[in-house]
């Protein structure tokens, strides 16, 4: 037969649907209390729809609120505005009823009771009527049986086969009154237990190590990881004038004067190439001081100045033919040897062992302008906002459901962006290229269940032999992440609070209260449950002298105070 179950004010859809569950009947009906926000909402009322189908179970909703009504036959669920129109079958939006004259079974009385009602709403039969013949007989009737006195026919059959009908109904309709009173019924009570306040402020450790994760107040976490890459085309529209610039090289001197040699160069000293084209200046003042043949030279003949064989030099004009290849410019001068008499028949030789390089032509190059850069630019933020979009979605659907895990700091998420090749600056010589954006992102995720499993296991910690914790009555706001890391560290501060209760046997409770007096619920309650402060029953649809005889019919709700401290 049909099960009702009845939701708590602060019951989620997950309870409702739990409930629904451990009904030991497949057509179940909810009673969903005022102010109940299971069924509040279209997403809600989906799931319950989506539960039932794949359970094989048909749910009816009763409640009295006209959004939960509605949201309820919106999802094909049949509805009733309370318990008592559930259990006679007076559906909310079923067609109207029919007239009292047509036969209708009564939905809550069974067979029985249907067909009581059947008898009770049947029109009566006209009995007929006799008109006398001329003979003084009945139409049709047996001459020879004697008309009364008055006339009128004697009683007919009839009446007496429709006696035992009136008895029957009379029994069917008293069988399923008792049926009513014996099913129909419900009790709620509730039970107001001193328990025991307790509460827990627990940090927890995430980390990817397996093994860490199994301590106690440890998590297990992830990084995950996405890439997008994105492209467009840079064709730059400004144009600049390149002037020409010199060519510049690094001499290097040697010789072979036994004691070396030490001598200075003054900015502007020309060198040349070999045959004379081209002439190169020494661009800054040089202290040169070698020893012969590439050795270091005599200690103290460098007048305190460091060894030094190398000047830097460029071409006195500006021009592309000033990039000579190696060992090209070997004229010095003012090269104080031969004719010196230090050098004797000695030389200073000098060269560039390394090709001169940087000299240029006046040319006209293609350049970035302003505007160019600036649209670029632009494309770029377009690109990278909608690759981080595409980052985002990747790493949601990577995560499997888990939390991200981001700190004050913004740290535990990153997307990063790579561009190449670089964005050059207005006014730079820039050739048409394709710049590609390639975007990263990571994040760190982990598992709100794990976090939650971890504080009750704190909170079980606390509770004494002999008690347990109160079955939803877990208070546990948000845990804030106080610190998380790229490689999947992370720190979460968590709040919690329950009350610790005496170990009850709800089931067994039930059994010894069905079929009890309401008066008698508190002794029973009492004995076999420890520190009760009080008990309150309610019956529905009306108050009656006994709880209902079936258990399942019996609603037990617990509330709780905190304990009295225990006094010296």
């Amino acid at each position: 037969m049909p099960v009702l179950v009845q939701a708590r004010t602060d019951d989620e859809i997950a309870d409702v649907i739990e409930k629904i569950r451990a009904a030991k009947d497949p057509e179940v009906g909810v009673v969903l209390p005022r102010g109940n926000r299971a069924l509040q909402t279209p997403l809600n009322a989906r799931l319950l729809s989506q539960f039932s189908k794949a359970h094989g179970r048909r749910t009816a909703i009763v409640s009295d609120e006209p959004r939960v009504q509605e949201l309820a036959r919106a999802n094909g669920f049949p509805v009733y505005a309370s318990v008592p129109a559930f259990e006679r079958g007076i559906e909310l939006g079923a067609p109207m009823p029919p007239s009292p004259n047509t036969y209708r079974p009564a939905a809550a009385l069974g067979g029985a009771a249907a067909a009581a009602t059947a008898l009770r709403d049947a029109p009566p039969r006209t009995p007929p009527t006799f008109t006398p013949t001329a003979s003084g007989q009945p139409p049709g009737g047996d001459a020879r049986r004697p008309l009364s006195g008055s006339g009128t026919p004697p009683p007919s059959r009839w009446r007496d086969r429709r006696r035992p009908l009136y008895f029957a109904g009379g029994a069917v309709a008293v069988i399923g009154l008792l049926l009513f009173f014996a099913l129909a019924p419900s009790a709620k009570i509730t039970i107001t237990v001193a328990g025991t306040p307790i509460t827990k402020n627990a940090v927890i450790q995430g980390s990817t190590d397996a093994n860490a994760a199994r301590q106690g107040d440890h998590i297990l976490t992830a990084v995950i990881n996405a890439t997008a890459t994105s492209s467009f085309a840079a064709n730059p529209t400004g144009s600049a004038t390149l002037p020409p610039t010199p060519a510049a090289a690094t001499l290097v001197f040697t010789t072979d004067i036994p004691q070396g040699a030490a001598f200075q160069l003054n900015q502007g000293d020309q060198f040349q190439t070999s045959d004379h084209a081209i002439t190169f200046l020494v661009t800054q003042k040089t202290s040169i001081c070698i020893g012969p043949n590439g050795t270091s030279p005599p200690a103290g003949s460098c007048g305190g100045q460091p060894p030094n064989n190398t000047v830097a030099v460029q071409d006195q004009a500006p021009e592309a033919k000033g990039n000579v290849p190696p060992n090209s410019i070997t004229y010095w001068p003012q090269n104080p040897c031969p004719s010196s008499v230090l050098c004797g028949s000695h030389t200073i030789a000098v060269t560039n062992p390394s090709a001169a390089g940087g000299g240029a032509d006046q040319k006209q190059v293609t350049v970035a302008s302003a505007t160019d850069v600036t649209n670029w630019n632009t494309q770029v933020t377009q690109i990278e906002n909608t690759l981080t979009g595409q980052l985002n979605s990747q790493m949601q659907s990577k995560s499997g459901g888990k939390s991200f895990a981001v700190d004050p700091g913004g740290n535990g998420k990153a997307i990063a962006f790579d561009l190449s090749p670089k964005l050059p600056n207005p006014g730079d010589q820039f050739a048409a290229a394709n710049i590609t954006i390639n975007g990263t992102g990571n994040a760190v995720v982990y598992d709100q269940a794990d976090v939650r499993n971890d504080v009750i296991a704190d909170l079980n910690a606390q509770v004494t032999q002999g008690d347990e914790l109160a079955p939803g009555k877990l208070n546990m706001s948000p845990c804030m992440v106080t610190q998380a890391s790229a490689d999947g560290t992370l720190i979460l501060s968590c709040s919690a609070s329950d009350f610790a209760q005496p170990i009850v046997n709800l089931a067994g409770l039930k059994s010894q209260l069905a079929g009890k007096n309401p008066g008698d619920a508190q002794k029973v309650i009492q004995s076999g449950v420890d520190k009760v402060q009080s008990v309150t029953v309610s019956e529905f649809p009306f108050r009656l002298f006994y709880l209902p005889f079936n258990s399942s019919r019996i609603e037990i709700d617990e509330n709780f105070v905190a304990a009295a401290p225990s006094t010296p």
